[in-house]
């Protein structure tokens, strides 16, 4: 047990009143204590919700964020632009004569379109895959065969 689990403080002899005061005193110690803690608890929310306050503290951050909201309301922006101007008459009718173009130039590959880069990636990491796939059943299918007992002979 600790020194003062039982509430009697060695230095009060046994006298209540006396134990009683200094109880007090420590109560009031700690209470002023834990009202401290909370007042400086309650500056850093107020400090922490200060927007101009945090703004002004750490303007690198603020400007990196502006900067990343106004590209990527640009770039939102862009792209709702040239989505429009594919579904002008005029954009169509350029796609279509570069279409036959090229159908013109290579007539073999009319029915299939030449991969894009991430579908050749996402092939690649497919076919690595399976060959590894495909190794470790065989390595475990040759490792279970050799360990198998051989039948008793009758």
């Amino acid at each position: 047990m600790g020194e003062r689990a039982n509430r009697v403080n060695p230095r009060t002899n046994g006298e209540p009143r006396k134990m009683a005061r200094e109880l007090e005193g420590e109560i009031t110690e700690i209470r002023s204590r834990l009202d401290r803690s909370l007042a400086e608890l309650d500056r850093r929310r107020h400090e922490l919700t200060d927007v101009k306050l945090q703004a002004r503290r750490h303007p690198v951050v603020v400007i990196a964020a502006g900067a990343t909201v106004l590209a990527l309301l640009g770039g939102l922006g862009y792209a709702i632009y040239l989505a429009r101007q594919r579904q002008k008459p005029v954009s169509k009718a350029r796609r279509l004569r570069h279409a036959f173009a090229r159908m013109i130039e290579e007539p073999e590959k009319v029915a299939k379109s030449e991969p894009s880069v991430p579908e050749k990636i996402l092939a690649a990491v497919g076919a690595t895959a399976a060959t590894i796939l495909t190794k470790k059943l065989l390595e475990r299918a040759i490792d279970s065969f050799g360990r198998q007992p051989e039948p008793a002979a009758s």
